[in-house]
């Protein structure tokens, strides 16, 4: 018998919490597959060590091979505890060649005039009120300052000259002091009168 189901009415279902399930089934299918960070760190150290053993194993030298083709064994040599002294020949050396240096003292003084005479200008001013203030400041620090005054130009220039200095140590000693004051000293070399 056959039967036709196309015209019979259904019967309406109730309606079942769906939501309930759909829930716990995503939260179930959510850690299912997944391998936790640190697995995926030591994995990644393992296989590091790995290549960096393949590399070393590769560059090493084959245990197989001798360094000696003969056979013969090699035979060890104490080591000793002193290192070799180091020798200097140039002691001996030294004693059987003497260079004989000329005096040439004689030529230096015979070449610097002894009537040369070294002065330091220790400024330059237009205004001579100026140019005493500083010719005061180097008595006081007990140089022997004067005062020249020369025209250029028209206009007159005041110069505080220190010195006369006999030696060029005397000027440079007194050329520091100058230095030390703030000052610039210029050198000058006058022939003695």
């Amino acid at each position: 018998m056959t039967q036709d189901f196309a015209k019979k009415k259904r019967k309406p279902q109730p309606k079942k919490a769906t939501s309930k399930r759909r829930t716990n089934s995503r939260r179930k299918a959510k850690n299912t597959n997944k391998a936790p960070a640190w697995a995926w760190l030591v994995i990644g150290l393992l296989l590091a060590a790995l290549v960096t053993l393949l590399i070393y194993l590769a560059n090493k030298p084959d245990a197989t091979q001798t360094p000696q083709s003969t056979g013969q064994k090699k035979i060890a040599k104490p080591i000793e505890d002193k290192p070799p002294q180091p020798r200097f020949d140039f002691y001996e050396i030294l004693k059987d060649q003497e260079v004989i240096v000329p005096d040439r003292s004689a030529e230096i003084k015979a070449a610097t005039p002894a009537n040369i005479h070294y002065y330091l200008q220790a400024g330059s001013f237009r205004n001579r009120n100026d140019a005493d203030e500083l010719r005061a400041q180097l008595l006081l620090a007990n140089m022997n300052a004067n005062i020249e005054s020369k025209q250029n130009n028209g206009k007159t220039w005041h110069r505080v000259i220190a010195g006369p200095f006999k030696s060029r140590s005397k000027m440079a000693k007194a050329r520091s002091q100058l230095a030390s004051k703030g000052l610039s000293p210029l050198l000058l070399k006058r022939k003695a009168d």
